[in-house]
């Protein structure tokens, strides 16, 4: 199977150049990559001059757990060079640049030769993914190199179909390690790898980073001065499938005492400009974050158009609704989980494994209609207070992972 897809990639590359040429996203892409690669062979380094650490994020959520473990790096091994990568485009370089890493840059794609100029500059000692990430090319280089694999907060969908299982057995196998989130993913990893791999329970590093943001900042969020509504339902990371479900209830007479705070998802100005026309259909009372100063405001709908306040938001709030789960995935549960309050997201959340505990504790609603969304608004105290209490303490169980992974990547023949 590994040398099926080394040939498919080789053949691949001569039709990604065309591409390349054609689509401007396509062309940007290699481009990045291009310069990130000369940025690299430029950078002083002595070759075997201190110790290397590689560590891969897939996109934003790794690149969290890929934090909360570099930290733990910076603390017990202060001279360890920490190379970071990322692939999605949807990380932010200023997110990147702000990483607490050495340096940063772009995974090449997958060919069988992308990855010798990092391996021949830099020596790293462990290669370190995330969650379900698996380069088939990268990972044989490394092991060619006798470099330490490892796949940390680890977690796995069952795989669909003979071929799909197959490449999955493949590629997991090349991991030396394979530390899992959840014992749910322990059993799945060893049911596909066997039992004599190397697979432990250690904990999500996301939890980790979650708690590290929320308890070093300085900020505190509160409602306005005087805000004339009992409770406050905020709608994380909205998508139009989420503003077609939710924005009705906004004419719902028995939330009259119910203000919402929506976080779309993105807050370009054409977006906010389309979410605006869509809540002025339902009601005229509603302010724009950036428009007016916050202790002013009373309205029922304040829609937030700026980033970097969610997390801190959610402390203020009674109920959250986190986006994505009704057309793709559901988002990040873990901070609004930390605040203690009631989670309500769409049945797509098979791939976040803190989303299917929280589930599974009572703690996250699935939802699909209004109806089950207005059952939920309107729960009793005690039932709020329970669902508080467990949810916190769910965020609480994690503490510490990212310290368990570094132990276990610190003693490589364990």
């Amino acid at each position: 199977m590994l040398i099926t897809y080394r040939i498919l990639t080789i053949l691949l590359w001569p039709w990604i150049f065309v591409f390349s040429l054609l689509i401007p996203s396509a062309k940007n892409f290699l481009k990045t990559r291009k310069e990130d690669k000369r940025r690299i062979l430029s950078y002083p380094f002595a070759p075997k001059a201190q110790k290397v650490v590689w560590l891969h994020a897939a996109s934003v959520g790794e690149l969290d757990q890929c934090k909360a473990l570099a930290l733990v790096y910076k603390k017990k091994e202060p001279e360890t060079f920490i190379l970071q990568s990322v692939f999605s485009d949807s990380v932010r370089d200023s997110s990147l640049e702000a990483f607490p890493a050495d340096l940063k840059f772009r995974l090449p794609l997958d060919f069988p030769w992308s990855y010798n100029f990092i391996f021949d500059k830099f020596s790293p000692q462990v290669l370190v993914c995330m969650a379900w990430d698996r380069w088939p090319n990268l990972l044989q280089a490394a092991k060619r190199r006798r470099i330490q694999t490892v796949l940390a907060s680890a977690v796995i969908s069952v795989p669909k179909g003979f071929v799909q299982k197959k490449f999955y057995k493949a590629a997991f196998s090349l991991f030396d390690k394979i530390l899992t989130s959840h014992s749910s993913g322990e059993e799945k990893f060893k049911e596909l790898l066997g039992e004599k791999k190397l697979i432990k329970t250690l904990g999500d590093s996301r939890f980790d980073s979650v708690i590290q943001k929320i308890e070093t900042s300085q900020r505190e969020f509160k409602r306005p001065k005087n805000y004339p509504f009992s409770q406050v339902f905020l709608l994380a990371s909205t998508y139009e499938p989420c503003e077609k479900l939710l924005l009705p209830l906004l004419k719902e007479p028995s939330l009259k005492n119910t203000s919402f705070w929506i976080f779309p998802h993105k807050t370009d100005p054409a977006r906010i400009v389309q979410l605006e026309s869509e809540i002025k259909s339902f009601t005229s009372d509603y302010t724009l974050y950036s428009k007016t100063e916050f202790d002013s405001i009373s309205s029922k709908v304040i829609l937030f158009d700026v980033l970097g306040i969610l997390a801190h938001a959610y402390r203020a709030a009674d109920f959250a609704y986190i986006g994505g789960a009704l057309h793709n995935r559901v988002h990040n549960v873990l901070e609004p989980a930390y605040f203690g309050l009631p989670l309500l997201s769409g049945p797509r959340i098979t791939h976040a494994p803190e989303a299917i505990e929280l589930n599974h504790r009572g703690g996250l609603f699935i939802i699909r209609t209004k109806e089950e969304v207005l059952e939920i608004l309107q729960l009793s105290s005690e039932r709020k207070e329970a669902i508080r209490f467990s949810n916190r303490q769910f965020v609480e169980t994690g503490r510490g992972a990212a310290e368990r992974i570094y132990s276990e990547i610190k003693n490589p023949f364990l």
